[in-house]
């Protein structure tokens, strides 16, 4: 047997190495390589040829999930420059892409409705033509992040919260001008401001639930009560104690945590 080297086979299996199963690793650092060379340019302000490098390491690894964020951060960044409403959901579909293929990390999951939220909340005045339409689309993936079942309690306090300022301010704003200019409120005003009033105070109390020592719950809910009292005047005096209640806790828990602040500090 001739036990000399085959150039020409050798050649072919050398090959084989790297376009077979060897293949998939090669490519695994060439798009870390991209990635790391895409953080650069989103670190320098070029987000457009920053996500052109994470574009590039997907196409060389679709399930780098770090690829994946980074490439929806660089298009969030230029919608956050331009705020145009296609830009936005070129922005939403890659968090969608996100959400799908990462089931089996709840992390990624989190922060994708995170900023996806967020990016439906700008959209509303992007169009305010479809602001209602961006805005239940907004508290649905809210809901849809305390629900997931590795939500912490914070997670969870820091969502109830948001969609429960967020009705009383879409309350406060439908009377606002009524009340500056002190003309009575409107019938058909009062009766829209009942079902917003109902659900700030449903989500600002599962916002406490969750986590009780929430000051900021706490005032929104004396806020909300105030909100409460322009549409039953008949309850001022319930309400009014109600108010009352809620600004002593707030007040307390403020106090709470100023002090544990300064025992931190002292340490």
């Amino acid at each position: 047997m001739n036990r000399k080297h085959n150039p020409a086979l050798m050649m072919m299996v050398l090959a084989l190495a790297i376009t077979a199963p060897g293949c998939g690793v090669v490519n695994t650092l060439r798009a870390k390589n991209s990635l790391n060379d895409g953080v650069r340019e989103f670190n320098k302000g070029k987000y457009k040829d920053a996500e052109d490098k994470f574009q590039e390491a997907l196409k060389l690894s679709p399930g780098l999930t770090n690829a994946q964020l980074f490439y929806a951060r660089a298009l969030n960044a230029q919608f956050a420059q331009s705020l145009t409403e296609d830009l936005g959901a070129k922005t939403i579909a890659a968090y969608d892409d996100i959400i799908a293929k990462n089931q089996d990390k709840p992390e990624a999951v989190d922060q994708a409705l995170a900023f996806k939220s967020h990016l439906y909340d700008e959209l509303t005045r992007v169009n305010p033509d479809k602001a209602a339409q961006y805005k239940k689309l907004q508290r649905d993936t809210l809901e849809k992040r305390a629900q997931l079942a590795s939500a912490t309690p914070k997670t969870k306090a820091d969502v109830y919260y948001t969609l429960g300022v967020g009705y009383w301010k879409e309350c406060y704003d439908l009377n606002a001008g009524y009340t500056t200019r002190k003309q009575p409120i409107p019938p058909d005003v009062v009766e829209k401001m009942k079902p917003l009033i109902s659900k700030s105070h449903e989500y600002l109390q599962k916002a406490i639930a969750a986590q009780p020592d929430y000051a900021n719950a706490w005032f929104y809910e004396k806020l909300v009560y105030l909100e409460e009292s322009k549409v039953e005047p008949s309850r001022f005096k319930e309400l009014k104690a109600k108010i009352e209640e809620m600004q002593e806790k707030f007040l307390a828990l403020q106090k709470q945590q100023a002090a544990a602040e300064a025992g931190t500090a002292s340490q």
